[in-house]
């Protein structure tokens, strides 16, 4: 079974404020233990959160984005294409000796944006649709760790750190009357129905958190004794 991995509700503490633990850090404002799976591989992530339930942890976007295979299935991939590199290797031995000293470099053309909290599960349905779009604020400047959720389930994904996001939805949802709620920290929340395939979202500021609460009346000046 295929199955992705996504943060509906992104953890906003301060990941180097947190103590550290075993195999993360734990968040003192939840009262759970937030697991590291920024280093792991993808079959060690997939062994670890597929059964897993109520499990807080950090990913970078890549991971988020990455379709995983479950365990059960991976090995028998893993099988298959041990042999096939087998009889590959035998061919091409020659053209392999020739490159063994190569210099492998590796090139980050991006900051991969991470990000920390309840993990969720979703499984990959082959009817499909995938929802993509931008979310920025009212200056239009883009806006990175978005929440968007469908609205009424537990699909979401959150933006990029150049505001972009990408949702899976059934096509049957699609095809009636859908939601996604944007959310973020010191904006409005918007629920916006989905009629494209392609969104592109302006949030407005939250003056009421933004701004201290005025008072206006008369004053009382009282003495001090």
């Amino acid at each position: 079974m295929k199955f992705k991995l996504n943060i509906p509700k992104p953890c906003h503490e301060d990941w180097q404020q947190m103590s550290p633990t075993q195999k993360g850090k734990f968040c003192a404002s939840c009262r759970k233990e937030v697991i590291d799976f920024t280093k792991l591989s993808s079959t060690e992530i997939a062994r670890k959160t597929k059964n897993a339930t109520q499990l807080c942890g950090r990913f970078t976007q890549s991971q988020l984005k990455q379709e995983y295979i479950s365990p059960s299935q991976n090995r028998l991939n893993r099988l298959g294409i041990a042999l096939g590199l087998g009889s590959i290797v035998a061919i091409a031995q020659p053209g392999f000796a020739q490159k063994k000293n190569a210099k492998e470099v590796k090139v980050q053309t991006q900051k991969d944006y991470q990000l920390q909290g309840e993990v969720a599960l979703t499984t990959q349905a082959n009817d499909s649709i995938s929802i993509n779009g931008i979310v920025k604020d009212e200056d239009g400047t883009p806006l990175p760790g978005v929440n968007v959720v469908q609205q009424n389930t537990t699909n979401g994904t959150h933006t990029n750190f150049v505001g972009n996001f990408s949702i899976n939805i059934s096509e049957e949802d699609f095809n009636s009357e859908a939601y996604l709620i944007f959310s973020f920290v010191g904006m409005q929340q918007a629920v916006i129905r989905i009629q494209e395939k392609s969104m592109n979202i302006a949030l407005k500021k939250d003056v009421c958190k933004n701004q201290d609460e005025m008072i206006r009346g008369k004053v009382e000046v009282k003495k001090s004794k």
